[in-house]
């Protein structure tokens, strides 16, 4: 009984790791990261063109727009799920450390 207590509690803590694992991975910050930075390096060409030029610069124009929310239910349910499995892995981590520390000290 207490065999199968302590693998079932291993084999949720090795799915939580890997599934916020691949949730890290998915490159999605990365990428917005990566687009952002795209976006910066045209406006400042287009500044510096505006300058050579000698076109009135209106610092608006080079300015990022009001970042829109792409968050729907689903991205919401997904970051929940791995915050809750983050945090459930991190006690069940800090448990299990516990255990085998209190195994060493007897």
């Amino acid at each position: 009984m207490n065999k199968k207590i302590s693998k079932l509690i291993i084999i949720i803590i090795i799915i939580v790791f890997i599934s916020s694992y691949l949730i890290s991975e998915s490159g999605y910050y990365e990428y917005t990261m990566q687009q952002r930075t795209i976006i910066t390096n045209e406006k400042i060409k287009e500044f510096e063109e505006d300058i050579k030029n000698n076109k009135d610069i209106d610092l608006k124009e080079y300015l990022d727009k009001e970042e829109i929310d792409y968050s729907n239910a689903f991205t919401n349910l997904v970051y929940n799920i791995s915050d809750n499995s983050n945090k459930l892995a991190r006690k069940a981590i800090k448990y299990l450390f516990k255990k085998l520390g209190s195994l060493v000290e007897d």
